[in-house]
This record gives C-alpha cells, structure tokens and sequence, in this order.
C-alpha cells in the first residue's frame, strides 16, 4: 500500500468545507449537513498521532456513496437565494464536486496494495 500523505487529507477536508459552504449557500442544508459529518470525521482522522487508513477508507466509501443514486449529489442543482448567483454557484459547485471526486479515487488508488 502507497501512504496517504497528511497533505492528501488536508486538501480533502478543505473540500469538504467549502463545499458545505456553497450547498448552504445553495439552499441544501440538508446535503449540507452530511458533508459537514465528513468534514469533522476528516478533521478526526488528520489530528490522530497515526494515520487510521481503515477510518479513512471508511470516510471515502461513504463520500463516494454520495455520488451513487440517481437522486444524489452528482444530479444536484443548488438554488441560492440572490437568483443572479445561480450560474455562478452551479459551475463552482460542479467544478467543486468534480475536484472532489478526483481526490477520492486518489485516495483509493494510494491505498491498493499491488503484488509483483
């Protein structure tokens, strides 16, 4: 298994911060709320002394569990309450989301043990 750099899970809960951030911003509190759980878990796995890959593994199947339903997080559209932020808010959100799945599946590849 390759290490996750403490880097790797600092860009992650950046992520995750803003994007609680623009979904707040975008009316989904509810959303919201489960990406803000995903930030503190992320905040708990980079102040631990080691780093706990099986919690961190955990994290990133359940974040990318998000991604998976046809009512989910890859099919939302965030409707802020100034409308003249609607474009603006939709191509950072998408542009977030997508930031946000690349670093996932990084994670998962670090994390594969490979055999010769």
């Amino acid at each position: 298994m390759q290490k996750i750099e403490k880097w790797r899970i600092e860009e992650l809960a950046l992520i995750l911060k803003e994007l609680v951030s623009l979904l707040k911003a975008g009316s989904n509190a509810e959303w919201a709320s489960v990406f803000s759980h995903y930030y503190f878990e992320s905040q708990k796995i980079l102040h631990e002394e080691s780093l706990d890959s099986e919690s961190l593994l955990k994290l990133v199947k359940n974040i990318k569990a998000c991604f998976k339903e046809i009512s989910s997080l890859r099919n939302l559209v965030l409707w802020p309450q100034d409308s003249t932020q609607d474009k603006d808010i939709n191509q950072d959100f998408i542009a977030l989301r997508n930031r946000l799945l690349l670093i996932l599946e990084e994670m998962e590849k670090r994390s594969r043990e490979y055999i010769n």
